[in-house]
């Protein structure tokens, strides 16, 4: 997978917080302009169950480390369904391949390669896939054939009686959005990479969400003086004395190196570190952070939906407390966004006005 190299087509890039990605066309909902669906390409697709019900397992494990998905009987079917799908659809002209799949209690993630050009759009294959899922479910738990595929019985679990009104009224057990899948395109190399790691990483995510759920249950009208946040993590991180993060374009090298070692000193000492960390110098000091385990607060320019989990060492830093994210944005503004040098600005200002507030409660 190291030589792939993304579909050639008029548009640029935009480096986004969720990675690189063709602007969005707002008609087309998440899908990226510019972007050849029918040619070569790889995707990752998330497929999430109406009302995020646990139709397909349950985590378990008594550590992170250990966590995994007992999937039952349908989840196993709906593993096989989209495992198989490579093999499915070569007789119809489709070369694919299945990179990563984790089939979760309420939802799936899967990378899928479009090794040649298809016949059809990759949305063809993901509504197939629903399809199938779907025709499972009604098969064996709303039309009374309660055996799998492999002709064994497969028990009636409470949650399927649950879920029956749910089916009733979506005829579908995945969510309805106007979209009808999450999904993003993976332009280079050293994405595909990250997002497999974050597939298979999925069981440990929830696991640390569970464990900790304080830490990462969104937050809205959070107060700080006069200033309002929707927050996700440790809310006493505002409670420290608070020292901004803003490395400015005038900085000479000298400027910026002795700045850098200045809010790291301070970090070290018992302050916490805020800002958008967005210029490269600003992620040098948020690595370090990270890196000796300092507390953070990071301003970000989108909303939080109800279901957000930071990812990477992010993920680790909230579940042990060491770690805020705080939102001022509209609740429609997605990480799907691009940031604008206005919105940096006003993020870089943001984390000024709490050191000052900071301060003056000092």
């Amino acid at each position: 997978m190291r030589n792939y190299k993304p579909h050639k087509m008029a548009g640029k890039l935009e480096y986004t917080e969720q990675g690189w990605r063709y602007p969005v066309d707002r008609n087309r909902h998440h899908r990226e302009n510019n972007w050849d669906y029918k040619g070569k390409g790889i995707y990752h697709i998330t497929l999430v169950v109406a009302e995020r019900k646990h139709l397909f397992g349950e985590l378990t494990g008594d550590s992170a480390d250990n966590a995994r998905i007992e999937l039952n009987s349908f989840g196993k079917q709906v593993y096989y369904k989209i495992h198989d799908t490579p093999q499915y659809y070569r007789s119809k002209g489709y070369n694919l391949k299945i990179l990563a799949l984790k089939v979760m209690p309420d939802h799936v993630h899967f990378v899928i390669y479009s090794v040649e050009p298809l016949p059809k759009s990759i949305g063809t294959v993901v509504r197939g896939i629903k399809s199938a899922c779907t025709s499972v479910f009604k098969r064996c738990y709303v039309g009374g054939d309660d055996t799998t595929e492999h002709g064994r019985r497969a028990p009636l679990l409470p949650i399927f009686v649950q879920y029956a009104s749910i089916f009733a009224k979506n005829n579908s057990i995945w969510e309805k959005t106007p979209a009808g899948y999450h999904e993003r395109v993976l332009h280079r190399s050293g994405q595909l990479k990250n997002m497999i790691a974050y597939v298979k990483d999925n069981p440990r995510r929830l696991w640390l969400k569970k464990k900790f759920p304080a830490y990462f249950a969104v937050q809205r009208d959070v107060q700080y003086e006069n200033l309002l946040f929707s927050a996700v993590g440790n809310l006493h991180l505002l409670e420290s004395p608070l020292c901004a993060v803003h490395i400015r374009r005038r900085f000479s090298e000298t400027e910026a190196r002795d700045y850098m070692n200045n809010r790291i000193i301070a970090a070290q000492n018992g302050a916490v570190l805020v800002g958008a960390f967005i210029s490269p110098k600003e992620k040098q000091v948020l690595e370090v952070l990270l890196k000796e385990h300092l507390p953070i607060i990071v301003l970000v320019p989108y909303s939080f939906s109800n279901y957000y989990k930071p990812t990477g060492e992010f993920m680790e830093s909230c579940a042990q407390g060491r770690m805020l994210f705080l939102s001022q944005a509209p609740a429609d503004v997605n990480p799907n966004k691009r940031i604008t040098r206005n919105e940096c600005t006003a993020l870089n200002s943001i984390a000024e006005t709490m050191e000052e507030i900071s301060l003056r409660l000092d």
